[in-house]
């Protein structure tokens, strides 16, 4: 939960788990009634993760599934 209080701070810590779990960016944004993404983005960019983590994370992810695929 958010350590300060009230609407503002509700608002945030629902947007930074939207994010958290992987939301997009456009869905993000449709959530909290922002006019496009760019206003999303200017105010949580710092919380999704960056392109070299997603990176390593999706090839990460594919090593995992085709070795659970290739065991008997």
């Amino acid at each position: 939960m958010p350590s300060r209080t009230g609407p503002h701070a509700l608002r945030h810590h629902y947007a930074s788990l939207l994010i958290k779990h992987g939301e997009s960016v456009k869905t993000v944004s449709e959530r909290l009634g922002h006019t496009n993404a760019a206003m999303t983005l200017n105010i949580y960019t710092h919380l999704w993760p960056d392109s070299e983590e997603r990176t390593r994370a999706a090839v990460d992810k594919a090593y995992a599934d085709q070795s659970a695929d290739a065991q008997p």
